[in-house]
């Protein structure tokens, strides 16, 4: 793997670890706080987009399905950030982290079950592994709290959100450059979730001068650093590969989670989130086999 593509790894998964300190921080309402995360992330996007020559010459290369698979990346990633936003109010940082991270499984699963690809022996030893931690971490949750488990659940349904919004990614971001393509998509995504903060009630202003710092440093940092990161990298290697490199999320958020709040993660979220981990690591070794391979 070419030394960028690892430093541009590892600078995102960095930068998406601050995403639930920043959102722990916050008072504000879960969606209001995943619509001004977007609609920021658009607002500094927007001189890149409007000052290239070649940014309308990109859009018009945009074929009626590349714009269908533009808007239900917008809805997927919409749906993830309502999700697993709302799951930090109801579960510790860690569980949340640790299960939303779980998106590879779903990449990896929906390649192989929904695409016909056989699963090796690995990936199916890496999804045990990985399901049965999951079960664990959620288990710890439900005997701390039932709200916990409630959170638990949300996180896991974010993290099969992001699934679809990085499968679809991976398809659009060939054809497309970079900023247009996640131009494009964070101003869907914002699009919804205001549409969602409408029907839930919410009020879209008068919200405290720190609560809006914090949706810039979620919208500059763990979205335009960690996301874009991501996003740049699905034109150079699979969907699979970005999603199971994600999974170092929860190393970076626990920490950070430890340093701003005094949180330690439970027996169960230690045990079930390390086995998370363990089948991350099976499943990177398998991608890195099957890429050398095809060299």
């Amino acid at each position: 793997m070419k030394v960028q593509t690892t430093v541009i790894l590892v600078a995102g998964v960095t930068a998406v670890s601050f995403a639930a300190i920043f959102i722990r921080m916050s008072t504000a309402p879960p969606l209001i706080i995943s619509f001004y995360r977007m609609f920021f992330s658009v607002t500094l996007l927007a001189p890149l987009i409007l000052f290239r020559k070649d940014a309308l010459t990109e859009f018009r290369k945009l074929t009626r399905k590349d714009l269908l698979l533009l808007l239900a990346s917008g809805l997927f990633l919409s749906i993830h950030f309502a999700f697993w936003v709302t799951s930090l109010n109801h579960t510790s940082v860690a569980s949340s982290v640790v299960l939303v991270t779980t998106q590879p499984l779903f990449i990896v699963a929906v390649e192989n079950f929904v695409l016909h690809k056989r699963p090796s022996r690995k990936l199916m030893g890496g999804l045990v592994v990985a399901g049965v931690g999951s079960i664990l971490i959620g288990y710890g949750g439900f005997t701390i709290s039932g709200f916990k488990l409630l959170g638990d659940a949300f996180a896991l349904f974010g993290a099969a959100m992001a699934a679809g919004y990085f499968l679809i990614g991976g398809k659009v971001r060939k054809r497309i450059e970079l900023f247009p393509y996640i131009f494009v998509v964070y101003g869907i995504s914002a699009m919804f979730l205001l549409v969602y903060s409408l029907v839930a009630g919410l009020s879209i202003v008068a919200y405290s001068p720190s609560n809006y710092i914090l949706f810039l440093l979620l919208a500059a940092i763990p979205t335009l650093i960690g996301h874009t990161s991501f996003n740049w990298l699905l034109s150079e290697v699979d969907a699979s590969l970005i999603g199971i490199t994600i999974l170092g999320e929860p190393i970076g958020s626990s920490i950070l989670a430890i340093l701003f709040f005094g949180e330690y993660p439970s027996f169960w979220t230690i045990i079930g989130g390390s086995l998370v981990l363990i089948s991350i690591y099976f499943l990177w070794q398998n991608e890195l086999l099957r890429r050398r391979s095809e060299a």
